[in-house]
């Protein structure tokens, strides 16, 4: 059993508080890449005295006992003093900002454990839980500012990647496409636009079979049809059997277990009772912690569950929160969206401007009905810049999509 000494051990080190405030009053520069916040130092002048530095270096003034004292008044001098007169080194500050990372992440599983026991037997108790578990996910997540040499460092790393793979982003399955949008990229929106029936979900189901044919995984939050309707369209593009021959079981059943098998084996998670944006952000940061998922997709984004007295007012916070979340979780977010046409026959995203405005790619469907032959017009590509009509078509049993 821990002696209440050990314990406290667990939860706070003074000692590496104190060294990194040391280290910060020899190289100032270095507050932004420590990854800390106020609340990681568990002794309370050191709390004040770093939330003074933070204060004074955003401001541009030089950390002395003054100016921190001015900064907090509270700030005791003789701390300060003892603090300055000790500092000899920077060398360790990381060594030392992970001892109190840690310390403060122990601090959090111990809050988390008191406050589930106190939900015990509620009914939500699990939704709680898994809500807990992100949490603790969301603290261990890097919050620190990256310097204009680290991303240019991190930017030459992924070219070099390309270079190997000889591909930019993740590769669509389409050669045309690649070549304009160059793959899906991290951290990027995607709009597909369509009228009703022309094809858009059958366009997703193609994206799907090659995203997770390339070994990447892919997150479906599908607001409209059920997960089994998904994979049995699913299932259609892989085989090339019609979805009313398949279910009506007259389906080659050697192509069909092959398919089976193949599908299984991806890194495919599909989710139809998810329509908020609160809820996908906490699936994401899950599947994240727990392997890893490059592409979320999301049929269709006018049936997103947000608040606003009217369509505008919901996809214009829709869009925004979407765009924040690919940036946040480093994922390529394709989002499908009906579209409309006002009493001057323009066309456009059904709900907002805000929708095409915040997006980085935006495709379109443009197909007259019961047409094999279609463009998918790449209307906007303000990463890469090239835009344009690549020609398309069905095939003979409409379950799938080939560039023509």
């Amino acid at each position: 059993m821990l002696t209440n000494t050990r314990l406290s051990d667990l939860y706070s080190d003074p000692g590496s508080e104190e060294q990194i405030l040391q280290a910060l009053f020899l190289e100032p520069e270095l507050i932004y890449q420590t990854d800390l916040r106020i609340t990681d130092f568990t002794n309370a002048e050191y709390r004040a005295i770093y939330g003074g530095m933070l204060k004074l270096y955003a401001d541009g003034v030089v950390f002395d006992i003054k100016a921190l004292q001015d900064a907090d008044p509270e700030i005791s001098g003789v701390t300060l003093l003892k603090i300055i007169q000790n500092a000899f080194t920077a060398a360790n500050i990381h060594y030392h900002t992970r001892i109190v990372k840690s310390k403060t992440f122990n601090r959090k599983c111990r809050e988390i454990v008191h406050r589930l026991q106190n939900q015990l037997g509620e009914d939500n108790f699990m939704s709680e839980a898994e809500k807990a578990i992100m949490e603790l996910y969301e603290s261990q997540r890097s919050q620190r500012y990256y310097s204009v040499p680290e991303i240019l460092s991190n930017i030459q790393t992924n070219i070099n990647e390309a270079k190997k793979l000889a591909q930019y982003g993740i590769p669509t399955g389409f050669n045309k496409l690649n070549d304009a949008v160059v793959g899906m990229c991290q951290k990027h929106l995607w709009m597909l636009g369509g009228y009703t029936s022309h094809g858009k979900s059958t366009l997703l189901s193609r994206f799907i079979k090659d995203i997770c044919s390339a070994g990447r995984g892919v997150l479906v939050f599908s607001v409209e049809d059920s997960k089994e309707d998904k994979l049995i369209r699913l299932l259609a593009t892989q085989t090339g059997i019609p979805i009313r021959t398949i279910v009506r079981g007259h389906g080659n059943e050697a192509k069909l277990n092959f398919a089976r098998s193949v599908i299984e084996s991806f890194d495919l998670y599909i989710y139809d009772d998810i329509y908020s944006l609160e809820e996908m952000d906490l699936k994401i940061r899950k599947h994240k912690l727990q392997g890893g998922v490059d592409v979320v997709a999301i049929d269709f984004i006018q049936n997103i569950i947000t608040k606003g007295e009217n369509i505008y007012d919901r996809m214009s916070k829709v869009a925004i929160i979407l765009q924040k979340l690919a940036k946040k979780h480093s994922v390529c977010i394709l989002a499908l969206s009906q579209i409309s046409s006002d009493e001057k026959g323009k066309i456009s995203l059904r709900g907002a401007q805000e929708l095409a405005s915040a997006a980085d790619i935006v495709l379109w469907i443009d197909r007259k009905p019961e047409e094999r032959r279609f463009d998918l017009i790449i209307r906007k590509n303000r990463p890469f810049g090239k835009t344009g009509k690549i020609p398309m078509a069905f095939n003979e049993t409409w379950t799938g999509i080939e560039e023509t």
